[in-house]
């Protein structure tokens, strides 16, 4: 009988099988689950603390595992989707740093006259989930939440000071709630910490009326940039996190965008303008301290999406119509990966990388999942073993 020859990569040193390890690739968690059956050596530097944490820093910016969207459905992007909420009546408002943020629908259907007498006597739910636990817990109701019956939006975001927020899943968090009353055009804000699991103080701010509808304001999205959160409510909130101060300003175009991180670092802005053009647009201060929108450049979506995934014009009464023109759903904050809806689909587009995917249904609103997500070994390598 003939020996049994030893492969190649086994007899690598475990310096140079760490650095072969830590390549793989973070948006296909399934990678680890094969590594780790190939041998027990490697299966132990998988489960290694230490390699996780340097395998974090490698890759830095955690990758988008999925998405959730209005319905709760949670749509993963890779092979191996973490927990997912199963109750229909949760909407989601936010989901950052590992963490996703949940109205209870009560909250959702006082809006609704239609609704008033199911809801009546009950107050605002507000619910953190874990994805990559399935653990959930839910919030107390801010103070005087009646406010919440106007128009509301909320943002989480890890509250451990210098963290990178590559793997911050079960520390300190922070909760934002910003409220419009446009009868009196006041929005104001709380923040909530889970150190204390206390809502902190009110700040408000005046200001001319706001353009918006209760669909569009609801879960309006937010992105932080340095150290400040910003809500894209018609026009553009900013919330200093340190002090809680409300400013307000404009968005460089009207109508749909959303916000994100740009390019250079600074606020950045991102909407299909002309149909098809994606059109990217930045903050920038001026010599005299004066900020303003500058335009970054436009990027033709003909050149990414598939055929049948453009508008197509019409003719009514001979005049050119354009009918289900696209609109940016989702960005994944701190990239350059958006979620654009097209009349076939939503597609993740990478801009860095000039791809684009088809990952969803239509959807208008896209609440990104970003994370690390490294299988436990031990259950890993039983799931491999009893396929």
């Amino acid at each position: 009988m003939d020996e049994l020859v030893e492969h190649p990569l086994l007899r690598l040193s475990p310096e140079l099988v760490d650095e072969v390890l830590v390549r793989l690739p973070p948006e296909e968690p399934a990678c680890f689950v094969r590594a780790s059956a190939v041998c027990k050596p490697w299966r132990l530097i998988l489960a290694d603390p230490g390699f996780r944490r340097r395998y974090r820093e490698f890759h830095g910016t955690p990758p988008v595992l999925g998405f959730f969207q209005k319905d709760v459905s949670f749509f993963p992007t890779s092979a191996l989707p973490p927990a997912q909420p199963n109750d229909p009546r949760w909407v989601p408002l936010d989901c950052r740093h590992g963490r996703a943020l949940f109205a209870f629908a009560p909250a959702i259907f006082a809006f609704d006259p239609a609704y008033r007498n199911v809801v009546e006597g009950q107050t605002v739910g507000l619910i953190i989930w874990d994805p990559l636990t399935g653990h959930g817990r839910r919030l107390p109701s801010p103070p005087g939440d009646s406010e919440l019956q106007f128009t509301f939006s909320a943002a989480v975001f890890c509250a451990a000071q210098g963290c990178d927020h590559h793997g911050c899943q079960g520390g300190h968090y922070r909760v934002i709630i910003v409220t419009t009353n446009k009868r009196q055009n006041v929005t104001s804000g709380r923040m909530y910490s889970s150190e204390t699991r206390v809502w902190g103080k009110l700040t408000s701010i005046h200001h001319p009326s706001v353009e918006y509808t209760y669909t569009y304001n609801l879960a309006a999205p937010s992105v932080i940039v340095g150290d400040a959160l910003y809500f894209n409510i018609g026009s553009i909130l900013k919330c200093q996190l340190g002090t809680l101060r409300l400013s307000m300003f404009e968005k460089p175009i009207d109508g749909n965008g959303r916000l994100m991180t740009a390019e250079d670092g600074k606020l950045g802005f991102v909407a299909v303008v002309d149909v098809t053009d994606l059109t990217l647009w930045s903050m920038q201060t001026g010599p005299e301290g004066a900020t303003g929108w500058v335009k970054l450049r436009a990027i033709d979506l003909n050149r990414l999406l598939p055929n049948g995934a453009l508008p197509v014009p019409t003719c009514e009464f001979g005049i050119r119509r354009w009918v289900r023109g696209m609109l940016v759903s989702g960005v994944a904050e701190g990239t350059q990966v958006i979620f654009v809806k097209t009349q076939v689909g939503s597609y993740m587009v990478d801009l860095k990388a000039g791809r684009a995917r088809k990952v969803s249904r239509l959807g208008r609103k896209i609440f990104p999942y970003m994370s690390f997500y490294i299988p436990a070994m031990e259950a890993a390598c039983s799931t491999v073993q009893g396929q």
